[in-house]
């Protein structure tokens, strides 16, 4: 006979359904209005799991639920820009891309307001960091290391470099974000990051774009 309320098996798929839903509704609302904009009742009427238990059942409180959108932003994220690299790419090429990627990505509005915007706030610098860590640094330290062995950069510390790096592409998204005319930005971000890059390698070359 069943347990009450369904198998275990069960129990587990609708649970997974409802946190899916209000990840889905947090990431819609975090958007559309800002993390502080957004109240805890919305987030359960727009994911549809009818009452404040079950938000309370997945999640401790509102930021918890952010740190699952900004996780999950930022995992796509990276999925399309740095572990998509243009076909027959060296690793210097797949590392520019990338990057570019990410500075481009500062035009779109989840970006901007999860990762730009609310991110650093709601999350803090150090938690912030340990998620990027796991993710988007870990490759991008990963794509320098590739670019270190094959001579197309020269021989440096790894870690120091991948972050000094993050460190201004993540200040170049920033401008992005709050500039008044955002391609202009981006545009402008852009020549200045291939500088920087360029300033790296080992033997002269020319910038993708």
């Amino acid at each position: 006979m069943a347990k009450r309320g369904g198998t275990d098996t069960e129990r587990r798929a609708r649970g997974d359904r409802t946190r899916r839903s209000l990840v889905d509704a947090g990431r819609s609302l975090f958007v559309a209005k800002g993390y502080f904009n957004t109240s805890i009742g919305e987030l359960v009427d727009a994911s549809g799991v009818g009452t404040r238990g079950a938000f309370y059942h997945h999640f401790r409180d509102k930021s918890e639920l952010f740190r699952a959108v900004f996780e999950e932003v930022e995992r796509d994220l990276t999925l399309r820009s740095l572990a998509s690299p243009p076909p027959g790419a060296d690793a210097w090429e797949r590392l520019c891309a990338g990057l570019h990627g990410f500075l481009e990505s500062a035009l779109e509005p989840e970006v901007q307001r999860v990762m730009l915007l609310d991110g650093p706030v709601v999350l803090g610098w150090q938690t912030l960091r340990e998620i990027q860590e796991g993710n988007s640094i870990a490759l991008i330290n990963e794509m320098v290391r590739e670019a270190i062995a094959a001579g197309l950069i020269d021989d440096q510390p790894v870690g120091e470099l991948t972050h000094m790096v993050v460190a201004a592409l993540e200040e170049g998204a920033l401008m992005v974000a709050h500039a008044a005319n955002p391609t202009r930005a981006r545009r402008r971000a852009g020549k200045v990051l291939d500088r920087l890059l360029l300033s790296f390698a080992a033997e002269p070359r020319k910038a993708l774009r």
